[in-house]
């Protein structure tokens, strides 16, 4: 017995270092491997944010003079991304240099450097508009042209990471992704730069080896200079002079570092085991090259991680058992001879069953653990009797059970949630069987939801899923029953459709887009863009395929988009009509009035017409209240609070089109009051804007006098009264005395 115990601590014990060993090489490789994938991702940010938005320069969508809109465009596109992005900024072939950045407390700050400024950068607060408020810093001379992620950009000629180089503010290591900008002739207009703080890698780092005792550092390949580090090593120093010098791999005075770093380039294995001075460490590699950058990353994993606690275990492990050991002998030796009569009782009932006869019984006759065993016993073969002849209808019944359950699991990983498609994942698999030269023509749809930002900004995202819901029913209506659809994003779904031609997608195209013609999600008429490609040889990629139809698509997309845009725009003021008509009433009675008072006070015909239009969706934001609350001429408490955000929701929704931005200012202030009480923002006297004020005192005026049981002339009496006492309050006096003047005169 002790041979066989030992024997098998032995194997136990061998086994737990095995494991141990094992899983520390693991531990390694994951958490390099994660480590790996953040620092991609952290890179792959920056390179995502200029393809999307260097276009909107270099194709003249914004205009980089207008302060507002290129104020508005760099801190939404800063704020919509983590804060690992420092900066989003422009600097102009002139020498001007404009962006947003995060100050050291993570506030957006808008940053401005032009002849206005001297050519010195000078950062600005963000105020609720997005616009620029108050200078908070003014950080001297600055040329974006003398920067080396501009000269980087010029020298590629297209999008290229930086040098590492040092912050022109911060006290850090920064690098930036940019991307030059050319006119129509090719000539360079200036460079988009996303620039990122090295010190948010070495918090990373940190964060990723600190629970696991070990430590990772990064390293430039080509001149073996620190990028980063989780143990708190500086990567550079910055010298009295005012530049900085960068530390190299051999200034480190952990020679273990350096060891590891020199044994890695000598031998190139991505996993080995390293003896240090201290302890031995199990080292795990991996290199990432993207555009001008080439890194090593090394994580090392002390032994002892997993190794110490086996130890101790197997020492303790030992201990007991040699005390169990002698202890059960002793016990052994005591009670073997009261057990070994009632023992051969037993052994006989065990012979018969294991010789088949399942009906044996033990006869009980005693009430101590023999006697339990026994009972025990016949228990056991009693339900082994059960069980043996039911086994066949047991087994069958698990194996259904346990089909479907896997079925289950197959399609939970397989579909996505909301519309039940296949997902991303299942696409790929799906890809590889259906590419084969039996299936071609193969075409491939791309598809991608107009409006979805939109309708989850207006109305929320229950509103969005029910529009991502719907498409995907039209989206399998519209298909042939062996035509694959996926939904690979947000908004996005692919069609994989076998023996297909260009004709034949473009059929199952229009019969989509016929189903998307009448449907509507609350007031957004859904609309959606196609693009599509065939593949007619089996030497094309259907990757290539894919992406083809991904950019016809958005061609597709760009020249719909204003029609797009205007569609939605005319249901959602539609909608709010058909739910109040005097709603539609009260907005053309504003607008004509506001345009006749826009002619007394001598307006020009371009404010004039802004002037009509703001009248006549002042109250657009109406959209999302239910009908019933627009009904109302009294409004509890609770409803009132609604009706009060629809200036808010009305300036949300004007800003979301191009053209109605310049209106959407003075929809969101036409409450305000000329004594600060008003809302959202009490503003108060001229800080109200003017066309603000006009529909102020023309909304008003038709609000009274178009409702009531009195006659029309005691209702434009009872309006004319209250304009009339709240000069000076609620309304601006010297506009209110003009407006009464001019209604008279029309009387």
């Amino acid at each position: 017995m002790f041979v066989s115990i030992s024997s098998i601590g032995i194997l136990i014990f061998t086994r737990w270092f095995s494991s141990a060993r094992q899983t520390t090489e693991n531990i390694a490789g994951e958490m390099n491997e994660s480590i790996y994938n953040q620092i991609y991702t952290f890179l792959n940010i920056p390179s995502q944010l200029n393809d999307i938005n260097h276009n909107i320069i270099e194709g003249g969508i914004l205009d980089i003079s207008n302060d507002v809109h290129r104020d508005r465009f760099f801190v939404g596109v800063l704020s919509s991304y983590n804060p690992e992005i420092y900066s989003f900024s422009y600097g102009s072939a002139d020498g001007e240099y404009y962006g947003a950045r995060r100050n050291d407390k993570g506030v957006i700050e808008i940053m401005r450097n032009n002849a206005d400024t001297g050519g010195n950068s000078w950062y600005y607060s963000v105020n609720e508009d997005m616009t620029a408020g108050d200078i908070i810093v003014e950080a001297g001379q600055f040329d974006p042209r003398t920067r080396i992620w501009y000269k980087a950009a010029v020298a590629e000629g297209g999008p290229t990471f930086s040098p590492i180089y040092k912050h022109f503010i911060m006290d850090d290591l920064a690098i930036s992704y940019s991307c030059p900008i050319y006119n129509e002739t090719g000539e360079l207009q200036g460079v988009l730069g996303t620039h990122m703080l090295l010190t948010d890698i070495g918090d990373l780092l940190k964060d990723s080896s600190s629970k696991y005792k070990g430590y990772t550092f990064i390293v430039e390949k080509e001149s073996n200079d620190l990028i980063a580090n989780s143990i708190g090593i500086d990567n550079f120093a910055v010298l009295p002079d005012g530049t900085f010098e960068r530390y190299n791999i051999d200034e480190i005075q952990d020679t273990d570092i350096r060891d590891i770093y020199y044994e890695y380039n000598m031998n190139l294995e991505e996993q080995f085991l390293y003896q240090g001075k201290e302890q031995r460490l199990y080292i795990d590699i991996k290199e990432t090259h993207m555009k001008s950058l080439d890194w090593i990353i090394i994580s090392a994993i002390p032994e002892g991680l997993l190794f110490n606690p086996v130890v101790q275990s197997i020492q303790i492990t030992v201990l007991m058992m040699i005390l169990a050991l002698i202890l059960s002998s002793i016990v052994y030796m005591f009670i073997s001879r009261r057990l070994l009569h009632p023992i051969n009782s037993l052994m006989k009932a065990s012979e018969a069953i294991s010789a088949g006869d399942l009906t044996k019984r033990i006869n009980i006759v005693r009430n101590d653990e023999i006697g339990k065993i026994s009972e025990c016993f016949n228990s056991m073969a009693d339900n082994m009797h059960f069980l043996i002849n039911n086994l066949e209808s047991s087994v069958k019944d698990r194996t259904e059970e346990l089909f479907i359950a896997n079925k289950k699991l197959e399609d939970l990983s397989n579909h996505d949630i909301l519309t039940g498609l296949c997902n991303r994942r299942y696409l790929k698999d799906k890809c590889i069987k259906i590419d084969n030269p039996d299936n071609l023509p193969l075409s491939v749809i791309y598809a991608d939801i107009n409006g979805l930002k939109m309708t989850n900004d207006i109305f929320g995202h229950a509103a969005g899923d029910e529009l991502i819901k719907r498409a995907s029913e039209i989206l399998m209506k519209s298909c042939r029953e062996n035509d694959i659809i996926a939904r690979i994003g947000g908004d996005e779904f692919i069609i994989l459709l076998p023996k297909a031609n260009k004709t034949d997608a473009e059929s199952v195209m229009t019969r989509i887009k016929s189903e998307f013609t009448d449907t509507y999600v609350d007031a957004i008429k859904s609309s959606i863009s196609l693009g599509s490609a065939t593949k007619v040889d089996s030497d094309e990629s259907l990757d290539d395929i894919m992406n083809k139809a991904e950019n016809a698509m958005y061609i597709c997309k760009t020249i719909s988009r204003k029609n797009v845009n205007k569609d939605i725009f005319d249901t959602i003021v539609d909608t709010l009509y058909k739910k109040s008509p005097k709603e539609k009433d009260h907005s053309l009675a504003v607008s004509e009035l506001c345009g006749k008072l826009g002619s007394v006070l001598h307006l020009s015909e371009t404010d004039i017409n802004i002037l009509r239009q703001a009248g006549a969706l002042h109250d657009i934001g109406k959209i999302v209240l239910d009908e019933s609350i627009l009904t109302k001429d009294t409004l509890s408490e609770d409803e009132f609070e609604k009706m009060q955000q629809h200036s808010i929701i009305g300036y949300r929704i004007l800003n979301l089109f191009d053209d109605k931005l310049d209106i959407a200012e003075f929809v969101y202030s036409h409450h305000e009051r000329w004594d600060g009480t008003g809302y959202p923002r009490g503003l108060k006297g001229e800080q109200i804007p003017m066309i603000s004020r006009i529909i102020s005192i023309v909304e008003s005026y038709d609000r009274i006098s178009s409702k009531g049981e009195h006659s029309s002339e005691e209702r434009k009496k009872k309006a004319f009264d209250v304009i009339k006492d709240r000069a000076g309050t609620q309304f601006d006096p010297h506009i209110a005395e003009l407006f009464l003047r001019m209604m008279d005169d029309e009387e």
